[in-house]
């Protein structure tokens, strides 16, 4: 059977994997005699430009990066329509089958695993690269249980000042299993994120299998936005406490409570006590162990605690208005002396007074109450539960608690006691308003701005249906967004200027008649990244207010410059050979293209050669290669050619 050859150099031998985007086969590599793997982008993809720039994108970040446990990429190229990536040949399994068949694993196997996958994702994260897919179909572990990384199709590079962003416009991308609350909601990802991936990594080799699963993948991105885990010990009792208060640490739901780098959980895996039980072993021997099967049983020490107190609370305040009698006019009449009070306490002590109380209200009341204590609020996260879709049920920090002017009160929200109702939107920007609904199966209906004094400008004020309302999967939402206070005096000759980028032009003339503005300067732009007839800016903010009739300019792209063919000529000393006899190869990489230019035999006293090269590339790459007779390489040149400037370096 004829061998397939790519590149005039790879040797396409057997299929050793595949995934959802590429199938990888064991390859020879003929010009450095060395195995390797080849990954190949499906046929399907080949004219997908998403599936193309996420498959180069792969490339180019795991490239960036040089670590022992995590795989190298050596090349990158395409020849015709197919599209490849030549890699580390790594001889081994996935951890994934490790698992299937030894689960659960021994635990100081498990820690050396983790270990060396989280010193991999501590040099990622000091590049700013987020892995965002750790799971154990992306382990490789080798003889001598060596565990390397790899996959970096969905990577992403960050940006530290982003880290406090209230929204990132990321799609949900991950594997359900193992992402983490952060991705399930498509907000934004960090270290942190790869760290909550790899402590469900841990959680399956000692226990052999993932803690959330479900029959549909909304399913379990919910359980990890609000459920509690499962206790690993629960499953497996010879897990040491040590390691079980790791992976509790690492996946807890809150970022801020998870180990703030990779560093930090691989000092704690240095340490662990192995003869150190866990307490749920400890109490299996006594005899104690709770076997109650009551969901309040798999709660963390900190959500029983909060429980009880929002229990108690519920429960002193019920007690107290059955003594008083107090009827609604009454409560009314407290609520406004509270707002009083609290304008007195603010204005008269600027320093430091006790946190108001929010449990029951909503966020945006909470909003408003809070106003007059010049404070704020943020929704931390969104919980399950019997309390009415939208109601606060706890609060950081708890009432009587000392906060500054300014300080922001982070609050849980009910979303209702049905998962798959419609979400709470408020808090959320519109493009967290549409990520929330569509990972629920929803749709982002009509989208209408309003002034508000109390809600930030960009956030909902309101929706409909409301929020825990059960309706057909696939209805539409509206929201009412804030455009912020109203200084302009005049609602009435306002409207809201739509979103026209990325959007061709007629229909952002089509969008713009019916926002009742008016079309105005078109002009075009060269660009490299926006394809040819699509809007690249417009010169009034999407959402924003603006007068009817109000002329919108659009700059619109022309797509990239056509580059034109550049020649450049390099010449070949022959005489800085180490060897009499060899043959030479000069291989020149033009973008995505990869061939070999000259393939010749010479001698050391060979007149030296001058070669004319052309291409349209501004980072061209060319290198010399000496293949002696003994066997050995020689990188004897490397140039980098700039054919649009006809310069070589």
């Amino acid at each position: 059977m004829a061998v397939r050859i790519l590149a005039g150099r790879y040797e396409l031998n057997e299929r050793i994997g595949e995934g959802g985007m590429a199938v990888v086969f064991r390859s020879r590599d003929r010009l450095l005699d060395r195995n390797v793997a080849i990954k190949i982008l499906r046929p399907e993809y080949t004219k997908d430009l998403m599936f193309i720039d996420s498959f180069r994108k792969e490339s180019q970040l795991a490239a960036s990066i040089v670590d022992p446990n995590i795989v190298n990429v050596y090349d990158v190229g395409k020849e015709g329509n197919i599209y490849y990536i030549v890699m580390e040949l790594v001889e081994g399994e996935p951890l994934s089958d490790i698992i299937k068949r030894e689960a659960p694993l021994d635990p100081r196997r498990a820690v050396s695993i983790t270990r060396q996958i989280a010193m991999a994702l501590s040099t990622a994260h000091k590049h700013q690269l987020i892995h965002r897919d750790v799971k154990p179909h992306n382990i490789l572990i080798s003889e001598g249980d060596t565990a390397k990384i790899s996959d970096f199709g969905i990577a992403i590079k960050v940006d530290p000042s982003e880290a406090m962003s209230t929204e990132r416009k990321d799609s949900v991308m991950g594997s359900i299993h193992y992402f983490s609350p952060e991705q399930a909601r498509g907000a934004y990802v960090d270290e942190r994120s790869d760290i909550y991936s790899l402590g469900i990594v841990l959680y399956e080799m000692l226990t052999g299998q993932v803690p959330f699963d479900g029959e549909t993948a909304v399913e379990v991105a919910l359980k990890h936005m609000n459920e509690p885990m499962v206790p690993p010990s629960r499953l497996n009792p010879d897990i040491p406490q040590d390691l079980e208060d790791i992976i509790m640490k690492a996946t807890a739901k809150i970022q801020t409570n998870r180990y703030a780098s990779a560093d930090e959980m691989i000092t704690d895996l240095s340490f662990v006590k192995y003869s150190r039980p866990s307490d749920y072993a400890v109490s299996l021997a006594k005899g104690t162990a709770d076997r109650d099967t009551d969901e309040k049983s798999d709660e963390t020490p900190e959500e029983k605690r909060a429980r009880i107190r929002a229990e108690k609370r519920a429960e002193r305040r019920k007690k107290l208005l059955r003594k008083l009698g107090i009827g609604v006019g009454v409560v009314a009449l407290i609520v406004a002396l509270v707002l009083i009070i609290g304008k007195i306490i603010t204005r008269g002590n600027s320093r430091s007074f006790p946190a108001p109380y929010l449990i029951g209200m909503t966020y945006n009341e909470a909003l408003t109450y809070l106003k007059d204590f010049d404070l704020k609020a943020e929704i931390e996260l969104e919980l399950i539960s019997e309390e009415p879709a939208g109601t606060i049920i706890s609060q950081s920090p708890v009432e009587d608690t000392m906060v500054k002017p300014g300080q922001t009160i982070k609050v849980n929200v009910s979303r209702g006691a049905d998962a798959n109702a419609v979400p709470v939107l408020a808090g959320k920007t519109q493009a967290g308003a549409k990520n929330a609904l569509e990972a629920l199966g929803y749709k982002l209906g009509e989208v209408r701005g309003e002034k508000s004094d109390t809600v930030p400008k960009g956030f909902v004020i309101s929706q409909d249906p409301e929020a825990g309302s059960v309706v057909e999967p696939g209805s539409s939402v509206s929201i009412v967004v804030s455009l912020g206070p109203d200084e302009s005096g005049d609602k009435q000759s306002l409207v809201t200027v739509p979103p026209l980028t990325g959007k061709t032009l007629d229909v952002a003339r089509i969008e713009i008649t019916k926002a009742g503005l008016k079309l105005g300067n078109v002009t075009e732009q060269q660009s490299t990244t926006v394809l040819a007839g699509i809007i690249i800016s417009q010169s009034l903010s999407p959402g924003s207010q603006a007068e009817k009739d109000t002329a919108v300019d659009l700059i619109i792209s022309t797509g990239p410059p056509a580059p034109k063919e550049g020649r450049v000529k390099i010449t070949i000393d022959y005489s800085k050979a180490k060897e009499d006899s060899f043959q030479v190869t000069v291989t020149l990489q033009d973008g995505d293209t990869s061939s070999n230019v000259f393939v010749e035999k010479r001698t050391r006293t060979s007149p030296s050669d001058s070669l004319e090269l052309r291409g349209m590339s501004q980072n061209a790459k060319v290198r010399i290669v000496f293949a002696y007779e003994s066997g050995s390489i020689d990188n004897a040149f490397e140039y980098t050619v700039d054919f649009q400037a006809g310069t070589v370096k």
